[in-house]
């Protein structure tokens, strides 16, 4: 859903949808996390959009039913005169699931889902040394990619492309040293820098704690949640379907709080930035507003030339004439990928 930061008043809240299910999750009155199916308990409709505080309740536009910050009805409009009778307490909000890993939110829709640390299956002890709970937020972007959302991810744990795609965006990786290992579900990876090679001078400042010739990190929290760690930021990587051949990618990028002091407060105009962005705020710009009237394969900007291979993938795959390559052995992760989604798929498909 976000991180606790999204989430630090009474009131404060988040939308999302997971699958078919519109949910929200909210800080209630006593400091908690509550999260709930964002259903109006009359006749359906949706009680809240994106983000912000809703207050100290939360009320239906449609015939004004309100709930308070615990997902009880505490008021129908007209209760007497226009119901025959009607039982408040049955109709709260249908309750989902919330937990929290470190500084990062989870939901899901069924409240009696099995617990988010059995789900991550080890994978949160192996993720490390970035203390990501004192780091700073500096940049939130959404890309649109015009592809499935999990060829997306598939490009993200494709370790054959890098030295193809990524000569100079990823120009101080040493490729032939990466490796990837998994952990239940999900899926680990590590990039180490080429010899010599360190984050130092960049324009974020080295993490306190990390070593500045750290190298890459990266993680699948099966199915659509990456995570990427270098010396200097600490990000989030959200691929978001929007339908079967389009996807949402959000992308959160932390740093260290120095960072706050060289980076200025002027966001990057949308306007300026490239074509696929659909908005970003935060004072680290995305991209060099130049990148916006170039070919995506001449920005050696490692976004735009993976959404640019992700789009020429789905136009390639939807063609009658395609039929699946063999996978180097670079390619092992999206085997492991694929097999994991196909075991959530209904056997009678």
């Amino acid at each position: 859903v976000g991180f606790t930061t999204d989430l630090k008043e009474p009131g404060d809240y988040r939308c999302v949808n997971a699958g078919p299910y519109p949910l929200m999750v909210l800080r209630d009155r006593d400091g908690g996390l509550q999260a709930f199916h964002n259903i109006c308990r009359h006749r359906g409709s949706r009680l809240l959009e994106g983000s912000g505080n809703a207050g100290t309740s939360i009320r239906c536009f449609y015939h004004n039913w309100t709930y308070d910050l615990g997902g009880r009805l505490v008021l129908v409009p007209q209760e007497q005169e226009a119901f025959e009778s009607i039982d408040k307490g049955c109709l709260g909000l249908k309750h989902a699931r919330v937990e929290t890993w470190r500084n990062l939110v989870f939901v899901h829709p069924d409240p009696d889902a099995e617990p988010l640390e059995t789900w991550m299956a080890g994978f949160g002890d192996q993720v490390g040394p970035h203390e990501i709970e004192r780091l700073v937020e500096v940049s939130d972007t959404r890309y649109r990619c015009k592809a499935n959302w999990k060829l997306v991810i598939e490009n993200f744990i494709d370790g054959y492309h890098f030295f193809y795609l990524h000569p100079i965006s990823f120009g101080d990786a040493d490729y032939t040293k990466q490796h990837w290992w998994p952990a239940g579900r999900h899926w680990m990876f590590h990039r180490p820098l080429k010899p010599g090679q360190n984050h130092e001078g960049q324009r974020l400042p080295v993490i306190d704690g990390v070593d500045s010739a750290h190298g890459a990190d990266g993680y699948i929290l099966f199915p659509n949640l990456a995570l990427f760690a270098t010396a200097t930021a600490w990000l989030t990587f959200h691929a978001v379907p929007n339908g079967a051949e389009e996807s949402f990618i959000d992308i959160r990028v932390l740093a260290d709080p120095r960072a706050l002091e060289t980076l200025g407060t002027k966001e990057a105009p949308l306007s300026e930035m490239p074509s696929s962005i659909v908005s970003t705020k935060g004072p680290l710009w995305p991209h060099d507003p130049a990148d916006r009237d170039k070919h995506p394969l001449e920005t050696d900007n490692a976004m735009l030339e993976d959404i640019f291979a992700c789009e020429a993938m789905q136009v390639g795959m939807k063609s009658p004439a395609y039929e699946p390559g063999p996978f180097s052995g670079w390619e092992d992760s999206l085997t492991f990928f694929q097999q994991q989604v196909q075991d959530f798929i209904p056997s009678n498909h």
